[in-house]
């Protein structure tokens, strides 16, 4: 997919990369804020992308929200990142949009405890309802820079005040 500035403007991203295809899978790399999830996996949708799967990794800046997608006729892979707090872990639902997003969304949520606003039926997937929702969160020590855990890849797009990846001073 050429990622092209009419489409760029469609799903408002917070930063794009380019991703070597052959050492990792993935075309594009995209970071979006959580309002934009929605209007980006109807982008996606109408761009014949379908969706392989959402999961979440607990990080030091919060909770990483990965969305993979991949078209359903070239050899092309999209991911849609989203960073959210870890004290408010939430974000829409695509699950309006991608009927199988419903048990990704579930999964997140028995997991890591993300809440999918407006999902229709977010109740345990994999858990017994009697287990309290977030069992892989990590305890603070434990967690790791998403910088030391991701490579941003080459950087085509950044939008002003999106630092996430920027060089940390040197002590």
């Amino acid at each position: 997919m050429q990622v092209d500035e009419k489409w760029l403007e469609s799903v408002a991203p917070l930063m794009v990369s380019r991703l070597g295809f052959e050492k990792t899978g993935i075309n594009y790399n995209i970071f979006l804020s959580s309002e934009d999830v929605p209007s980006a996996a109807k982008s996606m949708l109408a761009r014949e992308y379908h969706l392989e799967n959402i999961d979440a990794l607990h990080v030091d800046e919060g909770f990483l929200i990965t969305y993979h997608y991949t078209h359903f006729n070239q050899p092309e892979r999209i991911v849609h990142r989203v960073l959210i707090p870890t004290e408010e872990p939430e974000l829409p639902t695509i699950s309006d949009v991608y009927q199988g997003a419903d048990w990704h969304e579930r999964e997140c949520n028995d997991f890591h405890g993300v809440i999918f606003s407006g999902h229709p039926n977010l109740i345990p997937l994999l858990l017994d309802p009697e287990t309290p929702n977030g069992v892989l969160l990590k305890d603070a020590k434990s967690l790791k820079p998403l910088r030391d855990l991701i490579d941003p890849g080459k950087v085509v797009f950044k939008a002003d005040g999106f630092t996430l990846f920027d060089k940390v001073p040197e002590d």
